[in-house]
């Protein structure tokens, strides 16, 4: 049996109070006060309903949770609004500028050390979240290869930094563990704070959290807590496009990858290791192309046709640039060291380059013009949850 999940569906409706909010304005003047304690009481309703029916089962229970949700994600957009934030942000100034100070440092040892022109564009989209030096013509050639994503510092970015940091810390200390993951988060802090980085921070959170208590959990669950936290912190995330192609890539691949994992015989990919983990990056970019599709063509008209093959070369050789560049971080005391290192991420930021810009240029590379309304986005991600729940279905009566 499906596992239900209503914290998803709770989330998904906060999510689109937002964005109804967003295009009307429909709570105004001295009724929000009355509409935020209509909202509350459902939502207290809601809650207790599903304590005493333990999930989805009433579809009373379910459309009145989605109600409340909707009307809450309104009212905290509505309330977000009438409140001054710029008072006493003077700290967050003196962090961002900092954080600035620190990023154009890293920028300086890239150039000190013969880094320039689209070597230096890549690196340093990569590893600092600096987009200022990638031209029109760089930025087409990965997104026509469909793997514009890893010019965006995000979840793939994070999990390797993290798992080097692991490997030097060990997995036998909690401190060491809790040490890891605020140098994650003081990182994040670095590159500017952009919201694929921040949802992907906290989600590692919770997985050392759980790893820590050794408790078990479950990654969708995670993600949807992730997403409910960020909305609650800040309503208008959900209106970010970064954000939105973060999380339905993520939700995507946690989904979609277990389906295409079972298209083959498990001793099959047993028996071959090496096909195996090839198999894994290549049901790891179907599935985000397969969740990020209709976004992709509602906001940039244009689809991807050989994305497979690009994160087959991407992939590798993006996780060999960014452990490269954590060794340039730490050579710092070595100068000869450190340029040998940094001449050796350049090398592989322009084979990256060279690749991804003949893989764009081939035949049928993309789809131009595709434009989709918002309505043919939702019915697109609809048709996609349905066509998933058939090959689920499949998979277990066969």
């Amino acid at each position: 049996m499906v596992k239900e999940r209503p914290a998803l569906f709770y989330t998904l409706a906060l999510a689109t109070g937002v964005l109804l909010y967003s295009k009307w304005h429909f709570l105004v003047g001295f009724l929000d006060l009355l509409t935020i304690a209509v909202a509350t009481v459902v939502v207290v309703s809601a809650i207790c309903c599903f304590v005493i029916k333990a999930g989805l089962r009433n579809a009373s229970i379910t459309v009145a949770m989605m109600l409340s949700g909707m009307l809450c994600g309104a009212v905290l957009y509505a309330v977000h609004d009438r409140i001054d934030f710029s008072a006493g942000n003077e700290w967050k100034t003196n962090i961002t500028n900092g954080a600035a100070a620190v990023r154009e440092k890293v920028t300086d040892i890239y150039i000190a050390n013969g880094l320039e022109g689209d070597e230096l564009a890549v690196v340093s989209a990569m590893t600092l979240g600096d987009k200022r030096h990638i031209d029109r013509n760089l930025r087409n050639d990965y997104s026509k290869a469909g793997v514009a994503h890893v010019l965006a510092l995000s979840g793939t970015h994070l999990a390797i930094l993290y798992f080097i940091l692991m490997l030097i810390a060990g997995k036998g200390s909690v401190a060491a563990r809790f040490v890891v993951v605020g140098t994650i988060w003081g990182y994040v802090v670095i590159v500017g704070m952009p919201v694929s980085a921040v949802r992907a921070a906290m989600m590692l959170t919770m997985f050392t959290l759980a790893d820590v208590m050794r408790r078990g959990y479950d990654r969708m669950d995670v993600l949807v807590t992730t997403v409910a936290v960020m909305i609650l912190v800040e309503p208008r995330v959900v209106l970010d496009v970064g954000f939105q192609l973060s999380v339905m890539s993520v939700g995507a691949i946690i989904v979609i990858c277990p389906l295409l994992n079972g298209l083959l015989p498990y001793d099959f990919l047993t028996r071959h290791r090496r096909l195996s983990k090839i198999w894994g990056m290549v049901s790891v970019g179907i599935a985000a192309q397969i969740g990020t599709a209709p976004l992709v063509a509602y906001y940039f008209g244009t689809l991807p046709c050989w994305f497979v093959v690009s994160n087959l070369v991407a992939v590798p050789l993006t996780t060999v640039l960014l452990y490269g560049a954590v060794a340039v971080v730490a050579l710092w005391h070595l100068p000869l060291l450190q340029l040998w290192m940094v001449k050796a991420v350049g090398s592989i930021a322009w084979l990256l380059n060279v690749v991804l810009g003949y893989i764009a240029n081939l035949p049928l590379a993309a789809i131009e013009g595709v434009r989709l309304s918002e309505l043919q986005v939702v019915i697109s991600y609809i048709m996609i949850a349905v066509s998933l729940k058939i090959i689920a279905y499949i998979q277990v009566k066969t």
